[in-house]
């Protein structure tokens, strides 16, 4: 019943009435302003590139007869979780992939083999405060010529690049 009388006296004194004297006391609310934050722009779509080893290890087969020269081939997939770092801070970790065949002359079971491999990848890049920004896909080509003895232990330095879909509300 209080919240009754203390809102008719507060009409009525909006309206110019006498107030009588033992009315409840009126209390009127107070907006509370908060502080509304900036928003933050949304992360732009651009080229990015990313570096790394990619690491990867198979049998080589050597034609050669014993004490004989001969051809050796043989093939590697390679593989490696490349960091990005995209427009705008956006940020993450790709996995990329590629299948390399190698060839080259061999003598008792070893010799330089070389060949390249196209390697792909598709991975989500995120905001500084680890909310989704987007997509990339990566691409690139790696190129191995190296010394191998019957097994090929691969880990090669890649630079790829590609490009970066920003999602369209982040």
């Amino acid at each position: 019943m209080t919240n009754i009388l203390a809102a008719a006296a507060l009409i009525a004194s909006q309206m110019g009435a006498p107030i009588p004297v033992d009315a409840p006391a009126v209390v009127v609310p107070v907006a509370m302003a908060k502080a509304a934050s900036a928003p933050r722009a949304a992360a732009t779509s651009g080229y990015v590139s990313a570096t790394g080893y990619l690491s990867g290890s198979g049998y080589m087969q050597c034609s050669a007869p014993k004490n004989g020269s001969g051809w050796m081939n043989g093939s590697v997939n390679l593989t490696a979780n490349l960091t990005v770092n995209g427009p705008d801070g956006v940020h993450g970790t790709v996995p990329v992939s590629g299948h390399v065949f190698l060839s080259g002359s061999c003598q008792n079971g070893s010799g330089f083999v070389n060949g390249s491999a196209a390697v792909t990848g598709w991975g989500t890049l995120y905001t500084r405060e680890g909310k989704r920004a987007g997509s990339v896909q990566l691409n690139g080509t790696v190129f191995v010529n190296q010394y191998v003895s019957g097994y090929a232990w691969i880990n090669q330095y890649a630079n790829v690049s590609g490009y970066f879909n920003a999602d369209p509300a982040n």
